[in-house]
């Protein structure tokens, strides 16, 4: 009768399953963590890549964060190999991991390249033709593509409720859009589009990050890689001026801080809760609209405004519904 002391130790530690009510609570909550630290570091993207944009050619602001990112996870992934080289494999371990599949290792190179290549591309393309608050909420309104999907593919009380959110929200889009507010190159199609096509790729990484056995610093490093070619191009296409000023360290910032460091810790997030956290990336347009608002940027004008706040209202609405199917499941 004494047996069953020892068995439940592996059972609590290797089958999530079988995991009690606090440790699940705690793997939650852990994975909170994680996802509002990379939202933090994005709350601060908008603004430090507008300053950069300010005075250097999109190519280099894209070719500088992307270097700097890309290096940062190449360090992690160099550390992480030594350190699993050097300890001993656990006695208890139980049967290895079964090798990654040809196919997993191809949808982890679309999540890398579309996902977070493309995402982090567009956003400044976005950026840079587009008045930074509104280009800001229209990249970072993303969940609202995953609440469509989630909508779709998994059928709760809240069904209903997240589409009409989600379509009031694209209809703000549309209003920022037809606005066309903001002066000079600002405003254009090219830029409100790109935004949108961000925020469609970011869903897209979101979603599939979680679902892939992939290491997500091995994602962001095949995506990384990619995006460092794209953004040379570009670079070389529209001569850009390599004059160094103090803007770059504006760059590598975002490269080291909301690039890799934020997408990790989302990424990590969004894994352990195996995408059930999604939603938490609502508070990002919120958080940094308000660092935009709080440095001096304004709004492109008044329907603009308009559309920004139904979209930012769409956000939370969304959330909210989520969080009460989620604990009335409880």
């Amino acid at each position: 009768m004494s047996r069953p002391v020892p068995r439940a130790r592996p059972d609590s530690s290797a089958r999530p399953g079988t995991d009690t009510p606090g440790a699940r609570h705690r793997r939650t909550g852990g994975a909170a963590a994680f996802a509002f630290g990379g939202i933090a570091f994005w709350s601060t993207n908008a603004l430090a890549g507008s300053s950069a944009l300010a005075t250097l050619d999109l190519g280099i602001v894209l070719l500088l964060q992307f270097v700097s990112c890309t290096l940062a996870l190449g360090a992690a992934e160099a550390v992480t190999r030594t350190r699993s080289r050097r300890r001993p494999p656990p006695s208890a371990a139980g049967p290895p991991a079964p090798a990654l599949t040809r196919q997993e290792w191809h949808h982890a190179c679309w999540v890398g390249v579309l996902g977070f290549g493309g995402t982090m591309t567009f956003q400044y393309i976005g950026f840079a033709h587009a008045p930074i608050v509104e280009a800001n909420i229209i990249a970072y309104g993303w969940p609202m593509f995953a609440a469509v999907w989630l909508a779709v593919t998994v059928r709760s009380r809240s069904t209903a409720t997240h589409l009409v959110l989600a379509l009031a929200g694209f209809a703000g889009v549309a209003m920022m859009t037809l606005a066309q507010g903001g002066d000079g190159p600002s405003g254009s199609p090219l830029g409100y589009g790109s935004a949108l096509l961000s925020a469609l790729f970011m869903a897209f990484y979101t979603l599939g990050v979680g679902r892939t056995r992939v290491p997500a610093r091995r994602v962001m490093l095949i995506g990384g890689a990619a995006a460092c070619c794209s953004s040379l191009a570009i670079a070389l296409a529209t001569g850009a001026d390599w004059t160094p000023t103090t803007a770059w360290w504006a760059m590598v910032y975002v490269g080291l801080g909301p690039c890799a460091a934020g997408y990790l810790l989302w990424s990590v997030g969004m894994t352990r809760s195996r995408g059930r956290l999604a939603p938490l990336g609502y508070a990002t347009p919120l958080l940094s609209t308000c660092v935009l608002l709080l440095a001096g940027r304004a709004f492109g004008g008044a329907v603009a405004a308009a559309g920004a706040v139904l979209v930012l209202l769409c956000t939370v609405g969304v959330l909210v519904t989520d969080r009460a199917s989620a604990g009335s499941r409880l």
